[in-house]
């Protein structure tokens, strides 16, 4: 299953507020978050990575099961009527959509966009099936390509209530549109990511999938440019500097207490923080608690985000998002978390929303120039 979790942030898309499954991350409270956990510390961290590795086989266990009853879902639809296969396929693909399971629902939307009687919504969902599963094999210009086809034959056979708009909720497009940047971007597809959201945002007449691609074409735009300036008091009544870090590989992740499972980033990222701090990587945490529902306080906020980073034992300074030049999200173009970015020693962005699956690898490249 999709083990993430992505949110839209409220008040920054279209008044559009959506909970959709992806990835995570965590901070600390009232103490030197950058001293070494005591012993309370350590229990706490190795009672983590056993929640962490029950809930991994739970997962894989799990998926297993999904791609068993894509399976049979398929072979059902084989033998029904066009009717019967039409619904019998429309689950199968929201089902795929919905765990991440691109790949594995490719031959299946193969066998779909093979039956003229396939409904509209069948036939868009297959359509987008492939244009991930091209991006999650590495197929990229493929993917490119299958997605400039499917906006080209869309238009050449619309009809008036066809449009992905009126096919499929706000929500299912936004998780598409994500699951597909999330591929370009963990495979290092900046230029491609560039190009397919240019034209989605083109062709899109949601106001969600339209904002949704802006934002992301801005954070695009900013990999290779200086970071925007980060500095403040941190949680601990430190000052922190973003430019007096210049000389170090610094990463930037914007999270919030209410999402859960930021809780689960935090194993990942501490991972990554103890093998590489002294060789000049840090982490910088932005908490966004404050942009919920609407708008919060700080001073409703605050417990909860101490709670949660005194809880996870974290490790590294946080602020808290704040209004204009302590408004870090808008400098950064967040308009979704889990969120963050890597800035190389020389002060710029050169990467973005780093994942479990690379997260270490890039920063090894980036701590050994």
């Amino acid at each position: 299953m999709m083990n993430s979790c992505r949110i839209i942030l409220v008040g920054l898309i279209s008044g559009v507020s959506l909970s959709l499954p992806q990835a995570a991350f965590g901070q600390s409270g009232t103490r030197d978050l950058l001293s070494p956990p005591g012993a309370n510390g350590l229990r706490q961290a190795a009672a983590g990575e056993a929640l962490q590795a029950i809930n991994d086989e739970y997962n894989r266990q799990l998926l297993q099961l999904e791609r068993q009853r894509l399976e049979r879902l398929g072979q059902l639809a084989a033998h029904q009527s066009p009717k019967d296969a039409s619904e019998t396929y429309e689950t199968l693909f929201r089902l795929a959509i919905a765990n991440n399971l691109f790949r594995d629902a490719e031959p299946v939307a193969e066998q779909a966009l093979k039956s003229a009687q396939s409904s509209p919504v069948v036939r868009f969902l297959a359509e987008t099936i492939n244009v991930i599963a091209a991006a999650d094999r590495g197929a990229y210009d493929e993917s490119l390509a299958d997605l400039r086809g499917t906006i080209a034959g869309r238009k050449g056979r619309q009809q008036p209530d066809e449009n992905p708009s009126s096919l499929l909720d706000t929500p299912s497009l936004l998780l598409i549109c994500d699951a597909y940047y999330q591929r370009l971007i963990q495979g290092g597809q900046f230029d491609a990511a560039r190009k397919a959201f240019r034209l989605l945002a083109e062709e899109s007449d949601n106001p969600a999938v339209k904002a949704l691609c802006v934002s992301r074409l801005k954070q695009l735009d900013m990999i290779g440019r200086p970071a925007p300036p980060i500095q403040g008091t941190d949680l601990d009544g430190k000052p922190l500097n973003l430019a007096a870090m210049k000389g170090d590989v610094v990463v930037i992740v914007f999270w919030a207490s209410w999402c859960l499972p930021n809780s689960a980033e935090i194993a990942w990222l501490d991972h990554v923080y103890s093998a590489y701090h002294d060789r000049g990587f840090r982490i910088v945490g932005v908490n966004l608690d404050t942009l919920q529902n609407g708008g919060s306080k700080l001073e409703t906020v605050l417990p909860n985000v101490r709670r949660f980073l005194l809880g996870h034992n974290v490790r590294w300074p946080n602020l808290i998002n704040g209004d204009g030049p302590h408004d870090y999200a808008s400098s950064y173009g967040v308009t979704t978390i889990p969120a963050n970015f890597l800035i190389a020693r020389d002060g710029t962005i050169i990467h973005i929303d780093l994942s479990r699956k690379n997260l270490e690898s890039v920063v090894s490249k980036a701590v050994a120039r």
